[in-house]
Order: structure tokens, then sequence, then C-alpha cells
């Protein structure tokens, strides 16, 4: 049962003021959004229109403290879909970024658990550039310190760094989608 003390009213207005649509308020609950989404079909706890609908409930620490909203693949099936334009995948980014600035080190271990983002082991990492080279997205670079860093903003969760680095330093947790594979759903 939805308390009315955990709602915040407007929340749906910070959220556009994070970069979510203006449209966010026309959502009528069609389920196109759903009906195209990769991961609502392996994860489930994640449907954009549940977000959606929850984002103009004002249910804010339920958006924002658990796991869901990281679950997204970022990958937009749900924007050209939409008839009401609200592009629910926006919302979902404009939710991030609001954990980013309220919470950047919990962002980081969200993306990570969630397969959205590689980490390096510095302990095991030995500078040989073999991610630098590999990355099409120029996420890797070597810290004076000597090991390599990822870039969380250019980050695209491919794998590649995971894949080739000889000294296996690099750690990806699987996505979603990628546990339905294994588990044999996709």
């Amino acid at each position: 049962m939805l308390e009315l003390k955990t709602r915040e009213a407007e929340f749906f207005k910070k959220v556009s003021l994070h970069g979510g649509p203006e449209t966010l308020a026309q959502c009528f609950r069609c389920g196109a959004c759903s009906g195209v989404c990769p991961v609502e079909k392996v994860a489930e706890d994640f449907d954009p229109r549940v977000i959606v609908h929850a984002t103009l409930l004002g249910l804010k620490e339920r958006l924002l403290e658990g796991e869901t909203i990281w679950k997204c693949s970022g990958c937009s099936s749900c924007v050209p879909v939409c008839p009401m334009e609200v592009k629910p995948m926006e919302v979902i980014k404009a939710l991030q970024a609001m954990v980013k600035e309220e919470a950047p080190e919990k962002a980081l271990e969200m993306r990570f658990r969630m397969g959205r983002l590689a980490k390096v082991d510095a302990g095991k990492c030995i500078a040989c550039l073999t991610c630098v080279r590999a990355c099409p997205f120029g996420a890797p670079s070597i810290v004076s310190e000597g090991y390599a860093v990822i870039d969380p903003e250019k980050c695209q969760a491919c794998g590649i760094c995971v894949v080739e680095c000889p000294a296996r330093a690099i750690e990806m947790s699987p996505s979603p989608e990628m546990m339905a594979m294994y588990r044999g759903l996709g």
C-alpha cells in the first residue's frame, strides 16, 4: 500500500529540471515503452511505464534508493514508440543524474553492479595500455600512479576492455540481459 507521507508531490518537476522531458505528465500508461524494452523482458522489477508513473506519483525514495533505474540499458527503444513523446529513457537518465548529484559514489557502484560500467582492480593492473588501445570510446587511461582507470562518463559497458586485458584486471558485472542469457531466457 502506498503511504502518502512517502510521496513528494512536485517530484516530476524536479526530474524535468534534471533532463527529464517536459512531456512527462502526458503519459497515459499505454505500455508501448514496456512492449519494446529489452530489459523489461528479462528483469522482473524493471518496467519503463512503472518508472514513469512512480515519478509522476512522487515516489522519489523508491526510485532513487533502489537499483531498478540502473538496469536501463539506454538503448532508446522506448523513445520513438511513445505516442505522447514522454521519452521514458530520458526520465530514467534524469533520475540517474539526480542520484549522481546527491551520491556520486553510490551511482558508480550501482552502475557497476548492474553491468553498466567496467572497473579496474589497480592491484592487478600492469599498465600495458591494452585497454587504452582497445576501447573505441576512450574510457580507460593510465594514471600517474601506474594503473588504468575507467572514465565513467565515457564507458559504454561494451566489455571490450574486460576481454582484452591480459592481466584480468578489469571486471564488469553481468547486465540483466546477460543474466537472462545465462539462464536461457534470452
